[in-house]
């Protein structure tokens, strides 16, 4: 199992948002690898299982290999008979991708909100990576590619951004 491979394709079912889009061709921040690696680490030491994030990345293989579409694939690890520790650890990839973030869920049974969740930004370049810019079409404060007076003109279609 090419480990890299595995985690764009199971990340691209979680986030939807298509694999060239989250490691493209000519990748210049290789976010892919920090968040991997955030992931991994982080998971390991909030478990104490330092095999779930294998875990994961084997039944998606797994489910893929058995032909399986994105949609059950997501279905199964989300909703299937998995432990709660394994669907919050594709909860909090899901969060990675889209804020560049590593988040804290404090749960607070009982209450009205549930609980609440913090982030620890991961670098500059996460921040700057997330999927939320892409979703909402826009960009973060203090970075952007577009040319000036970009917002006059009506955005493209959000499948333009998110590849599917």
């Amino acid at each position: 199992m090419d480990i890299m491979n595995t985690f764009v394709g199971l990340s691209s079912v979680l986030t939807g948002f298509a694999q060239d889009i989250l490691a493209p061709r000519l990748d210049t921040t290789n976010i892919k690898t920090l968040y991997l690696q955030s992931w991994t680490e982080n998971i390991a030491q909030e478990t104490g299982d330092a095999g779930l994030v294998n875990t994961i990345l084997q039944q998606y293989a797994e489910l893929q290999a058995a032909g399986k579409s994105d949609e059950e694939i997501g279905e199964q690890l989300m909703n299937g008979n998995n432990s709660p520790a394994f669907v919050l650890a594709c909860q909090k990839l899901i969060f990675l991708w889209y804020m560049g973030a590593w988040p804290d869920v404090n749960a607070q049974p009982g209450t009205e909100t549930g609980g609440f969740t913090t982030s620890s930004l991961l670098s500059a370049e996460s921040y700057t990576s997330g999927l939320v810019w892409q979703v909402m079409q826009a960009h973060p404060m203090g970075d952007s590619n577009y040319r000036y007076g970009y917002w006059a003109e009506q955005p493209p279609a959000l499948s333009d951004f998110t590849g599917n």
